[in-house]
């Protein structure tokens, strides 16, 4: 990434739920919309996007990902998920919660690669973007 331009100025002296609430406000389709990444991806999955969920991707852009994930990306998500790549699935490992998997898809947002964590709950019946990450464990699981 280029150095000397950051998008993300703007929330230089911003509090996180201050970027949080501005995030909200120019995330409206991310919010309201189902969204799928299509078969051709290696694994089709439709999901959705709650306010707690861009909470988190806030402070991913904010921490976690700092640097792979810009604050500015979150609103323009829905404009990667067709040419994102399945990777693979895991279990839950830090709860060791029953009936819950994440499914691991690769996007690359201005050539940063970056990983959708979307947590999939067999228990509550629903599928969300969990978070973004910078980097992955790869497993043995099957693709």
């Amino acid at each position: 990434m280029d150095d000397t331009y950051n998008p993300d100025w703007r929330y230089a002296n911003m509090t996180q739920t201050e970027i949080e609430d501005h995030v909200k406000s120019r995330s409206t389709i991310l919010l309201t919309r189902q969204h799928v990444i299509p078969e051709s991806s290696g694994k089709k999955i439709k999901f959705r996007v709650t306010e707690k969920d861009l909470e988190h991707l806030v402070a991913d852009a904010l921490h976690r990902s700092k640097g792979v994930l810009l604050i500015s990306d979150i609103a323009d998500l829905p404009r990667h998920f067709n040419s994102a790549k399945y990777i693979q699935s895991a279990n839950d490992n830090k709860k060791k919660k029953k009936g819950v998997k994440y499914q691991y898809y690769e996007i690359s947002i201005a050539g940063r690669r970056m990983y959708l964590n979307i947590k999939v709950d067999r228990i509550k019946k629903e599928i969300r973007l969990h978070s973004i990450t910078s980097t992955i464990q790869t497993t043995a699981a099957k693709r």
